[in-house]
């Protein structure tokens, strides 16, 4: 590119030179050569032709001297064009001052290297795993009973690269019924309703408007509705809610304080256990104070055993139910995510992970009628 503007910027000033311009003298600032330019003249004598010569055998020099002949490309080194330099500035610790931003957060896409992310085997820093990811062992049953089982089916990506994940959940109904009631409302064809005037209003279902919405790689998974507006412009194939649409609040009153008072089923001591907020779903953050995104982190899948979520009073309301739905929760963890910072261990998924359906059989339903 630079060679082709200073071919460029010395041509014009050759051009310049034309019979039919009074002389004026300016000098090139590429070449240093003395230029002459001006406006109209009738004559033009025979030192034109010579400067007009001289100054494009100086180009041609010049430029020359900056392009590789033939003959020594042979012994330039090839590099690779796209990801060497993250992988350089984490060697040397100055990623942020040489702007390798990829490198700042921790990853190795570049070039033949990188991996297309809606690829199951494609891992958190954008390489392709040699051997697909293999579950963890279901989680010990133990002496709890599942009263309610949960068919959670996601879309991951897009158009022809979309596939199809489905989690099987099982709640521990009689340990906690409240916090399970509140994930089968949610969970549920009828949706979580916590306000009386439904006029202005939707119930908040993770069904066909839920979404996985962060990951912490190898960690946990967190589901929920990031938007209620948004939801509900989707429910009427809208643009955009009403602006009269009034979202769910956030439990409140006798059902806020059953689900504070109820305590965890058990510890967060192994992969595939369904974990709620300590005071219920709607209450994950108070990032935000919006009633409209009080559902954007509803529960959360354990992928690991996770004590820091006993320490945050996080309670265990349930587990994954067999190995498909272990291996597909491997594969979920390990997906690529958005990182905005250095530090950062999780983010949002780098591609959509919708849910697509969510179906609750409670398992009074599945017991033979007499």
């Amino acid at each position: 590119m630079i060679i082709c503007l200073l071919l460029a910027s010395s041509i014009t000033h050759v051009l310049a030179f034309s019979p039919n311009l009074n002389q004026a003298q300016s000098y090139s600032p590429h070449l240093g050569a003395r230029l002459v330019t001006g406006r109209a003249s009738t004559k033009l004598n025979n030192d034109t032709d010579e400067t007009r010569r001289s100054i494009l055998s100086q180009t041609l020099l010049s430029t020359s001297l900056l392009i590789p002949s033939f003959a020594n490309a042979a012994s330039v080194p090839v590099q690779r064009a796209v990801g060497s330099g993250e992988k350089r500035c984490r060697e040397e610790g100055n990623c942020l001052e040489t702007f390798e931003l990829d490198g700042a957060v921790g990853w190795n896409w570049g070039g033949t290297e990188r991996c297309d992310a809606s690829d199951p085997n494609c891992g958190p820093d954008g390489r392709v795993r040699e051997e697909p990811l293999v579950g963890k062992p279901v989680p010990d049953l133990g002496s709890f009973e599942i009263t309610h089982v949960i068919d959670l089916t996601l879309n991951i990506g897009s158009g022809s690269n979309a596939y199809i994940e489905t989690l099987k959940m099982g709640l521990y109904g009689n340990n906690c019924p409240g916090l399970v009631n509140e994930m089968v409302d949610m969970c549920g064809k009828g949706g979580l309703v916590t306000s009386k005037n439904l006029l202005l209003g939707a119930p908040v279902r993770i069904g066909g408007y839920g979404a996985l919405t962060y990951i912490k790689p190898d960690e946990r998974l967190e589901f929920g509705v990031a938007s209620q507006k948004v939801a509900y412009a989707k429910s009427i194939r809208k643009a955009k809610a009403p602006d009269e649409f009034v979202p769910q609040p956030r439990p409140s009153g006798e059902r806020l304080e059953l689900a504070r008072s109820e305590p965890s089923a058990r510890q967060h001591d192994a992969a595939g256990l369904i974990s709620v907020p300590k005071e219920g779903i709607g209450y994950g953050t108070f990032l935000s104070g919006s009633d409209d995104e009080a559902y954007s982190n509803a529960f959360q899948i354990t992928a690991a055993a996770a004590p820091d979520m006993d320490k945050a009073g996080r309670k265990v309301i349930g587990q994954l139910l067999d190995a498909k739905s272990m291996d597909a929760l491997a594969r979920l963890a390990g997906c690529p995510t958005r990182k905005l910072l250095p530090t950062q261990t999780g983010g949002s998924p780098l591609f959509k992970m919708a849910v697509d359906e969510s179906v609750v059989i409670a398992k009074s339903d599945l017991a033979p009628k007499e």
